[in-house]
């Protein structure tokens, strides 16, 4: 039979086909393979050779693009770091992951089709200058560690990379942030720890070498007021007879000049600095008789609350029980072994800071917060107590525990409560003590204790 006129297979291809294939392993890999068939007229399937072209390789490779793909898509959506796509011309968000969500708070919906900038994103607006600046010139950043405003107004602390890529014949930015928040707390805390550690042997060398001359001084002040003041002390008397002096007549001329009030003031000055060494002495070293025993975080709370509004130093200025008191306390938190007292002295020195500073600030609804909870990852009780305070700056935030450091006016504080309260903490009970503060944010400071 002759088969120069072949007619084009008309009937049901799909299932003459799907018999080919089965029969013909070759022809899957032939690029539109319906367009080569021909067909004799009794039906037979024909194939002119060489009409196909064989892109086998062609679909292993577009099957390969397509698994890529989708193994940047799972890794894009499901990293823990925070990744976004955004154009190189404008910064506008292209897409974001579930990673920049929790990083910054913001959602898809809130960030697609605005830039960083538009959100207000960036903390100090140069850590984007220098964004930019690296990816112009080399078209990547590594490591770039910046602040991020959180939708909610906190700060996060990034490690960003960036890179300029090109896809679909414009540039964008491939951006992956890491959350170093946590990190860099800890860093500090470390940072702090050494410093403070360093600052109390000092400090404990220089408590002992002024305690002697000190002691002197309070000691010899309290003779000298006895000896010109006290009229009937037999021994004043017998001397002022010895020499012809008129007791009486002194003791009038010593209060017309001011005189006993002037040693008052020297007695009390040295009494001043007694309770500073005192108080050196007492946050660097550990007490010899430790009364430790298991307590409630929430209990010790609520007796320090008690002591301040009774406290005399805190009504001087303000009433403490004109201060709104909130308590969020979880229920059943495990007991720590502590000493109570010192315990109560942290978080009494923490209300007494809080209060003052409200007070300064001029707040009209003064509130502590107070929580206590579980913290299961540090295996530690915590406990809260947040201001609605004027807060503080991060300069002042980081040098809060350093011995003699206060915000306070000359005169009303010696700038040792919160080193004494630190050492407290972490080296006499080996927990842990941090702020979290910003300028008109209040002030908060959390307590752990190991169980």
């Amino acid at each position: 039979m002759s088969y120069d006129s072949p007619l084009i297979f008309e009937f049901d291809q799909e299932f003459q086909l799907s018999r080919l294939l089965q029969k013909d392993e070759k022809m899957k890999n032939l690029e539109n393979p319906l367009d080569f068939y021909r067909a004799d007229m009794e039906g037979k399937i024909l194939v002119t050779e060489g009409m196909g072209r064989d892109i086998g390789a062609l679909r292993l490779e577009n099957e390969t693009l397509r698994e890529s793909e989708e193994r940047f898509r799972m890794v894009f959506h499901t990293s823990p770091d925070a990744i976004s796509l955004s154009r190189a011309l404008d910064g506008v968000y292209i897409d974001i992951n579930e990673g920049f969500t929790e990083l910054t708070g913001y959602t898809r919906d809130d960030v697609i089709g605005k830039s960083s900038l538009d959100i207000n994103i960036w903390k100090d607006p140069r850590d984007r200058k220098r964004m930019v600046d690296g990816l112009m010139k080399k078209g990547r950043i590594k490591n770039l560690e910046a602040q991020f405003l959180r939708k909610s107004g906190e700060i996060a602390i990034g490690l960003m990379s960036a890179r300029i890529l090109c896809v679909k014949g414009e540039n964008v930015i491939l951006s992956v942030t890491r959350d170093i928040s946590e990190l860099k707390l800890a860093q500090e805390m470390m940072i702090q720890s050494e410093k403070m550690m360093f600052v109390g042997g000092l400090a404990a060398g220089m408590a002992h070498e002024i305690n002697n001359p000190l002691a002197g001084v309070i000691q010899n002040a309290e003779l000298m007021i006895r000896r010109l003041t006290d009229t009937q002390l037999p021994a004043n008397r017998q001397a002022a007879e010895e020499v012809g002096l008129d007791m009486e007549a002194l003791k009038r001329y010593l209060e017309k000049r001011s005189i006993p009030d002037m040693a008052q003031t020297i007695k009390s000055s040295g009494s001043r600095m007694a309770d500073i060494v005192r108080n050196m002495l007492g946050f660097v070293r550990k007490s010899d008789a430790r009364q430790v025993s298991s307590h409630s975080m929430a209990d010790l709370l609520d007796k320090t609350l008690e002591l301040a509004e009774t406290d005399f130093d805190l009504k001087k200025n303000y009433d403490f029980k004109k201060i709104k008191i909130k308590k969020e306390y979880e229920p059943q938190i495990p007991l720590v072994l502590c000493e109570a007292a010192k315990i109560q002295q942290v978080f009494l020195n923490l209300f007494s800071n809080g209060a003052q500073a409200m007070q300064a600030a001029g707040v009209k609804d003064p509130v502590f917060i107070l929580k206590t909870g579980f913290d299961e990852q540090k295996n530690m009780v915590f406990a809260e107590i947040e201001d609605n305070g004027p807060g503080m700056d991060e300069q002042t935030r980081k040098r809060i525990f350093e011995p003699f450091f206060t915000t306070k006016p000359v005169g009303l504080g010696t700038g040792l409560g919160l080193s004494i309260s630190y050492f407290i903490i972490t080296k006499d009970h080996g927990g842990e003590i941090s702020v979290e503060s910003s300028p008109s944010s209040g002030t908060k400071f959390i307590v752990r204790l190991p169980l």
